[in-house]
């Protein structure tokens, strides 16, 4: 049974979440099956996120009230509490109204013989103090209140223990949406204004060239982005792709690209002259580079499909390279939740940090003599940053760190190896940018 509406659309999704695969992918899977349009849309999309978000806090609450434990429940009446108790306490909707439209939800799917234990449950659940919790361990502590899973908790623990309750924490961006403004058709100012005029709240970022705006539905919607005045990307990311400082006229290189942001950055920096080749390794996310450009108007850009680790002969030799690699995604856990419970296991460990290697390697064959190379990721795992960097540079003896031009944003700061942005530092994702040259 399929209940209509957007709290029936989020427990459906968040079934199916339990089951595996990328959050984005099962609500849009989920969303589609709906006739949900506008602010439903939008509300079951924040009751699905949010109740992942926050699933280890949301856990440990209700299983204080459940004595034979969540697991033993049906997954559906478990979605309801937990989408339940993530309304109550972290999306403003007064406790009452949460344990009231879950008990019909419950009903609704067919399991009314579980409402009286979803409704008592949830009134104890929503009234819990988690300032009386004691916990055995500080990684149980982070796991409860940091809402998170055992191996990102130990890691944060062992890595940033002064930091690692603010890192699961802080909002990024101020918890707004950052925008990216197309120099070529507007400037940020004039951009704030028409969307402060529009009933959009919008001021600048702390990157140059960027916006913080308060939408009530989804940017893609307006009309500023379909005629490319904009595109959406964290303050973070946009500031790895100025950091290649791309020229009129140059050959840059995009190893890593979809879904496109950053080629859009580098494109605008670029002035739409030169050769700007964007790459990802498969047709569907190269399409989602050639859909972005198509939207801004840009002319330089060349998407292509190209497996990063593997050399190219085929490319020419560039002026710039941005190597923006897969990664753990440890700096982006508010932005995707599924991360948090993610476990870190030695064997795909060492996949995912061969795979940076091959890449950095193939980015730096690709370089002219004094040309530039950026190398960044979404995350603040040693391993995958400054030990990185420090062992390519000792096969790359050509190469050196330079420190950029920009003035970096308060808590961001240059190091031997590069430059690191810490959530609850600096008001941006976790993020790592390592600014290379190439000798003459």
């Amino acid at each position: 049974m399929r209940p209509a509406g957007p709290r029936g659309a989020a427990v459906a999704a968040l079934v199916h979440q339990e089951q595996g695969g990328y959050a984005n992918l099962v609500l849009d899977a989920e969303l589609g099956r709906t006739a949900l349009a506008g602010r439903d849309r939008a509300f079951a999309s924040a009751i699905f996120y949010t109740t992942l978000e926050h699933q280890a806090t949301v856990d440990y609450i209700l299983s204080r009230f459940l004595p034979k434990g969540l697991a033993k429940l049906d997954p559906p009446v478990r979605a309801v509490l937990r989408s339940g108790l993530a309304q109550a306490r972290w999306m403003e909707v007064p406790a009452s109204a949460a344990v009231n439209e879950s008990v019909k939800l419950t009903r609704a799917l067919g399991k009314s013989s579980a409402a009286g234990l979803v409704n008592a449950v949830l009134r104890k659940a929503c009234a819990f103090d988690l300032g009386t919790a004691a916990f055995e361990s500080e990684t149980q502590r982070l796991m409860v209140l940091g809402s998170a899973g055992h191996d990102v908790a130990e890691f944060l623990h062992k890595t940033y223990p002064e930091e690692a309750l603010s890192i699961l924490t802080a909002p990024a961006d101020e918890g707004k949406t950052a925008l990216r403004v197309n120099p070529l058709h507007t400037t940020p100012e004039a951009l704030a204004a028409a969307l402060s005029a529009a009933g959009v709240e919008a001021k600048p970022g702390l990157v140059p060239g960027s916006l913080l705006a308060d939408f009530a539905g989804s940017p893609a919607h307006t009309e500023w982005f379909q005629r490319g005045d904009f595109h959406v990307e964290g303050q973070a990311s946009q500031l790895a792709a100025l950091l290649v400082e791309a020229k009129p006229g140059e050959t840059v290189l995009d190893l890593c690209a979809a879904p496109g942001g950053k080629t859009l950055t580098l494109a605008q920096q670029m002035q739409d002259r030169g050769r700007l080749l964007s790459c990802d390794h498969t047709q569907q996310r190269v399409g989602l580079i050639r859909t972005a450009a198509r939207r801004m108007g840009l002319h330089c850009v060349e998407p292509l499909v190209n497996d990063a680790a593997v050399p190219n002969p085929a490319f020419p030799k560039a002026d710039r390279v941005l190597a923006d690699v897969p990664c753990s995604g440890l700096g982006i856990l508010g932005k995707k939740p599924d991360i948090r419970y993610k476990t870190l296991e030695p064997a795909r460990r060492k996949e995912l940090l061969d795979t940076q290697r091959a890449i950095l390697d193939c980015a730096a064959g690709y370089l002219k003599p004094g040309g530039r190379l950026v190398y960044s990721t979404c995350t603040i795992h040693p391993e995958e940053n400054q030990d990185q960097v420090a062992a390519f540079l000792g096969r790359h003896p050509a190469f050196r760190v330079i420190a950029p031009a920009l003035a970096l944003p308060a808590g961001m700061e240059q190091g031997s190896h590069g430059i690191l942005s810490v959530p609850g530092r600096t008001g941006m994702d976790g993020f790592f940018i390592c600014v290379m040259q190439r000798a003459d």
